[in-house]
């Protein structure tokens, strides 16, 4: 085998003309990349100037959540939201002459004994889903038992002889009135679950007591009351182990920012329908007596649904933020509590801690702590100011970042939307800083942080207009007008004092 031999000059002529040979065609490749790149452009999304790798990248990201979503352990429950807003309550028609919490007892009993089933036929909207009510007479007691079937929002009952209006229909919550036979109420339902359900609370039907307006009764209304406050007050005996962020060297159970009353407040605002509530308010700071006398009803009606059902209330509900249970916790708002009390013993099961009374009102009281220990690193003035409860009210229900921006901004004066708005739109003269409060607060006046902080103090004044009423010996409006006295009420049924 032969070699050929180069000189050092042909040497270096060869690697002049490879260098060459390379530059063209590297400028041939970006020439026809440019060129691959304009055609394909013209139908590709744009966002900004790199409108084709934005696509890719928020296809990916899309990607990523979805993979995310389905490796949760606590899925959302999907809850719809109702096509009709709760209408207006009324009055209860007439008073029961038995004891209703006996009577509801009894019923769910009778119910436990029957079978219903959710037949997915097609779609949701031809789904079957079959449900049994226990109607009560509030005069004799009698209980009987009637089938119906729900289909697309619908409810039809199998027995002629009952004749019933629908008066707001919530599933398993929902409001129905009994025409016929008179004097006679729900005092109970058997509700069957669609798949989904059924596997999230691991049951297949939910026994329950719907509120009414026949439920509106005083009996129900402190049975619901003094349920709320044993549990609150149980819950914060517990938490005597656990140090408060906000006030450093307290427990929770002492922490001076917070009372059994403002839980029982804020437990109140939680459950308290906010399009019901606008309705009623209007955006006033005064209410007329029509008005007191309607919101007084709304928070009743929260207090029938717990003194009926108990350890049951408000424990299969969710809404559509996938806040869930009596004190409408996240999924989000629970990992805080896991994360940062966890001393508080709540349990890692979002279902379980949510359901239970006890373990969800442990989970409020210390997120509301961890919301006020952040709040005041931001505006120190906030502790020791009465206005604890209010600011970390309002970042428990819309998170703290809304809250945080007003107190760094504008103080704790805002913490009272309404009456804030009227005193700085009253003014004549207003200086720079109040004036871009007085926008800010009309800009978010209808905001769910704002409605929540005017439901809180709405539902303030309505309790401690009835303290002072009882306190005075004036009977409740309710028993003068069924001609009874604070001695006719069964002992069972009469308040306990918040403050013993």
């Amino acid at each position: 085998m032969s070699y050929v031999r180069f000189s050092s000059t042909q040497m270096l002529q060869l690697k002049l003309k490879y260098r060459t040979l390379l530059i063209v065609w590297m400028a041939f490749s970006l020439v026809s990349v440019a060129e691959t790149w304009a055609k394909t452009s013209k139908t590709m999304p744009r966002s900004g100037s790199f409108g084709a790798l934005a696509s890719v990248s928020t296809s990916q990201k899309k990607v990523q959540k979805s993979s995310a979503r389905k490796g949760r352990r606590h899925r959302r429950l999907k809850i719809s939201r109702s096509l009709r807003p709760m209408p207006a309550l009324s009055e209860a028609p007439f008073s029961a002459d038995v004891p209703l919490l006996k009577l509801i007892e009894d019923a769910k009993s009778q119910l436990e004994k029957e079978t219903v089933r959710y037949l997915a036929v097609g779609g949701k909207s031809t789904a079957r889903r079959d449900v049994k009510f226990a109607l009560a007479h509030f005069k004799t007691g009698e209980i009987q038992i009637v089938s119906g079937v729900e289909q697309n929002r619908k409810l039809t009952l199998n027995d002629p002889n009952v004749q019933f209006e629908v008066d707001w229909w919530n599933g398993f919550n929902s409001s129905i009135t009994i025409i016929d036979p008179p004097y006679t109420g729900v005092v109970a339902m058997l509700y069957a679950l669609e798949p989904e359900r059924q596997k999230f609370l691991n049951q297949d039907a939910i026994i329950y007591t719907p509120y009414s307006s026949a439920l509106l009764q005083t009996e129900l209304v402190e049975a619901g009351k003094n349920y709320l406050i044993e549990k609150i007050r149980q819950a914060r005996q517990e938490l005597g182990h656990v140090p408060s962020r906000a006030f450093p060297g307290v427990s929770l159970a002492n922490a001076p920012g917070f009372s059994d009353e403002d839980y029982f407040n804020l437990i109140l605002t939680e459950q308290m329908d906010p399009g019901r509530f606008r309705s009623i308010a209007a955006g006033s700071w005064e209410f007329n007596e029509q008005q007191e006398s309607e919101l007084k009803r709304l928070a009743e009606r929260i207090l029938v649904i717990v003194g009926a059902n108990q350890e049951d209330a408000y424990s299969f509900t969710g809404n559509y933020a996938s806040a869930r249970g009596l004190t409408q916790f996240t999924p989000i708002g629970m990992s805080v509590v896991w994360n940062s009390y966890p001393e508080a013993g709540i349990p890692r099961d979002f279902r379980e801690a949510t359901s239970q009374h006890l373990s969800a009102i442990k989970a409020e009281i210390c997120l509301l702590d961890h919301d006020l220990a952040g709040l005041a690193t931001s505006h120190s003035a906030l502790i020791g100011s009465g206005m604890e409860m209010y600011a970390a009210g309002a970042a428990y229900n819309g998170g703290p970042n809304r809250v945080r921006h007003g107190l760094e901004n504008f103080g704790l004066a805002w913490l009272h939307p309404v009456s804030r708005l009227a005193e700085l739109g009253g003014r004549a003269t207003l200086t720079s800083l109040e004036r871009k409060e007085l926008l800010w607060l009309r800009r978010n006046r209808g905001h769910e942080t704002f409605v929540y902080l005017n439901k809180i103090h709405a539902i303030q004044r309505s309790q401690d207009k009835l303290s002072a009423t009882r306190g005075a010996g004036v009977p409740d409006r309710d028993l003068v007008l069924e001609g009874k006295t604070q001695a006719d009420v069964p002992t069972s049924a009469k308040s306990t004092p918040l403050n013993p």
